[in-house]
Formats: C-alpha cells, sequence, structure tokens
C-alpha cells in the first residue's frame, strides 16, 4: 500500500470518526442505536476499512460498545464512567500544576489568553468556543508539568469528546458561565504568585464541578 493510499484512508477514517462524534453528541444517534460498517460506508462512500477503523476509536472512547454477533451500538456518554474519569484527569493535572510550579511566565501568558478566549466566547454565546478554549486550558497546565506519561493518558481519553460531552451538560445546568470563567481566572492568578496549594486546590474544585454534572444520572 502507497503512502499516498495511507494518508487517504487515515483522511477519510477521520471524516468518518469526527461525523459520527457529531452524531453521538448531538442525540442524532440515541444510545442504543445499531451502526452498520456497511450503510455506513455507503453513505459516506468510502470502504468499509476506515469506517471499521473510525468505529474502533469510537470504543475506546467509550461512545460505542462492539459485541460478537451484535455488531456495534450507540453506548452514549456513562455518567459513572465520565464521573471517573474526571477524577483521574483532577489528579493528573492537579499533579502538572504542582510540577511546574513556579509556572513559566510564557505558559502564563498562554494560559490568561486561554481565559480572555473563554470570556469572549460567554459573552457572544459561543458555547462551543466556549469549550474548545476551556479544553486547551487545561491541556496546556498538563503540558506545562512536563510529564510526558501525563500528556499521553490525558490525551488518550479524548477530552475532546469527554470534555465536550461534560461541558455541554454543565452548560445547560448553569444559568451563564460567569461562576466557572471566575475560577479560571482565580487559577491563573494562583499560578501568578505560585500559591501552589491553592492552584491545586482550584483544579480539584473546577473539574469536580463539571464532573457533578452527571450526579444522579
Amino acid at each position: 500500500m502507497s503512502e499516498g493510499t495511507v494518508l487517504k484512508r487515515i483522511c477519510m477514517r477521520d471524516r468518518v470518526r469526527d461525523e459520527l462524534i457529531t452524531r453521538i453528541l448531538d442525540g442524532t444517534y440515541p444510545a442504543g442505536m445499531q451502526l452498520k460498517e456497511l450503510t455506513l460506508a455507503r453513505e459516506f462512500n468510502v470502504s468499509q476499512a476506515p469506517v471499521r477503523e473510525a468505529l474502533r476509536e469510537l470504543e475506546g472512547t467509550g461512545l460505542v460498545t462492539s459485541e460478537r454477533y451484535r455488531g456495534t451500538r450507540v453506548r452514549g456518554a456513562d455518567a459513572l464512567e465520565m464521573r471517573e474519569s474526571y477524577e483521574l484527569r483532577a489528579m493528573i493535572e492537579a499533579r502538572s500544576v504542582e510540577r511546574a510550579a513556579p509556572m513559566p511566565p510564557e505558559v502564563l501568558q498562554q494560559l490568561q489568553a486561554s481565559v480572555q478566549a473563554m470570556t469572549q466566547a460567554a459573552r457572544t454565546g459561543g458555547n462551543e468556543a466556549y469549550i474548545d478554549h476551556a479544553l486547551r486550558f487545561h491541556r496546556l497546565l498538563v503540558q506545562a508539568g512536563g510529564n510526558g506519561t501525563f500528556l499521553s493518558v490525558w490525551d488518550s481519553l479524548r477530552w475532546d469528546v469527554r470534555g465536550r460531552i461534560a461541558l455541554r451538560h454543565l452548560i445547560r445546568q448553569l444559568d451563564g458561565l460567569e461562576p466557572m470563567l471566575a475560577l479560571h481566572a482565580e487559577l491563573v492568578a494562583k499560578l501568578r504568585t505560585n500559591d501552589v496549594r491553592g492552584a491545586t486546590q482550584l483544579v480539584y474544585g473546577i473539574l469536580e464541578r463539571v464532573a457533578a454534572a452527571f450526579n444522579g444520572r
């Protein structure tokens, strides 16, 4: 298989995966719905190989489940799994803050820029843009810690998917995003003064608040 063929298949897989994620998140594909490789391949006008690879990736995120003889079905966002993954995420981010202290000036500038972008998005009703900037903010914390394994694990949990699900739930429950913005701004302030204990407590507080969106579900 040539390099060009491999790259083309990867692009097709990514396109199929991203569209399936969108449909699961927006409810187009409800929990329990069966996803058939051949049907999807025909819809996306691709072979079954990139569809199979996309479904395998989604299984890794927990959004779908595959069983022998039963095929692949939409699982959606499992509340317990989401809360447990946020517990792990909080531990990774808090430890990353400790490892990064004192936080380099250039990282502080990037974090502040993310908060400003989150604020602008919240003011204009751009919830999806807010989510993008919030996820970027928290990944920066992990990256600043300098532990490659932490970053690899953080990325492997697919917060671009899980985080989007959780924040959408939280946004629906809140009257506005001001409380979350205030917590992130306070976190940056703590990092500027090298208040490591206060910063780690805020990391736990922010992520526990998001995870709480799944309580009772």
